[in-house]
């Protein structure tokens, strides 16, 4: 496969936020078994300047700015530049804080440990207090603008949620890896030009991979066409897309 990880970079009243972390710098020049073959199979470079540290700092920014992360889960292509901003909160759903001290399934046994061994300044959430389109949802920090949302979707990994960010036009919604744009069945999109590598596998472990959360997806973003832009975390298509698009004005 050929693949990404999606890494957003929100500038809010209180701070950067970054959501997800995506492969850091100790990934690169440290990689751990596991680190290798995964990122062997999905096709996803190590490369040291694609790492959030290093594209945070082109931008102008110092480490320092970064004052939020929110995670999705805890995989460890979503963890890795957790070290990389040692002084950030971090954002996490209850249930899925949990799966690092007691895993269940195969799923939640893809963590590399090192990813928060210097006990990051974790920000446990577990009260939905909020509804978006119809689900529970928690707001990330209180007063930031723009508003975050952790919209939980579990399947995944029991915690695992999506991140919901306001915009003004709309929301733009990260699902994290409740979807997939490598199978027919887990892709939200369907696009034309969509390539599903993954279409061998049977659905049934497609939807145990992802969980059950694609039709509601698909629903989100037909009935909500010009409020609703929902990405997935290794979406390669939307990312080149993004990427031929001209710099807003």
């Amino acid at each position: 496969m050929r693949a990404i990880v999606y890494c957003l970079l929100v500038e809010t009243n209180e701070g950067l936020v970054l959501i997800d972390t995506g492969f850091g710098t100790q990934d690169c020049t440290h990689p751990t078994l596991l680190m290798r073959l995964f990122t062997a199979y999905i096709g996803a470079p190590l490369d040291i300047e694609e790492t959030a540290v290093r594209q945070v700092r082109r931008l102008g920014y110092a480490v320092g700015d970064v004052q939020h992360i929110v995670l999705t889960h805890l995989h460890l292509d979503h963890t890795g530049g957790l070290p990389d901003f040692p002084d950030a909160k971090v954002h996490i759903f209850k249930t899925e804080h949990e799966t690092i001290l007691h895993p269940k399934g195969f799923l939640e046994r893809g963590h590399v440990p090192a990813h928060w061994a210097h006990g990051p300044k974790w920000i446990i959430h577990d009260r939905c207090s909020e509804l978006w389109f119809g689900l529970n949802a928690v707001r990330v920090i209180e007063q930031a603008s723009p508003e975050i949302l952790l919209v939980p979707l579990p399947g995944h990994t029991r915690g695992h949620c999506g991140v919901a960010i306001a915009t003004t036009n709309g929301w733009l919604f990260n699902c994290g890896d409740a979807a997939s744009p490598f199978h027919r069945d887990a892709d939200p999109h369907q696009l034309a030009d969509s390539f599903h590598p993954m279409n061998a596998m049977p659905a049934w472990f497609v939807r145990w991979m992802v969980g059950s959360h694609v039709p509601w997806l698909r629903n989100l973003i037909q009935e909500n066409k010009n409020t609703v832009e929902l990405i997935s975390s290794h979406d390669i298509y939307n990312f080149s897309r993004h990427q031929t698009m001209p710099p807003a004005a």
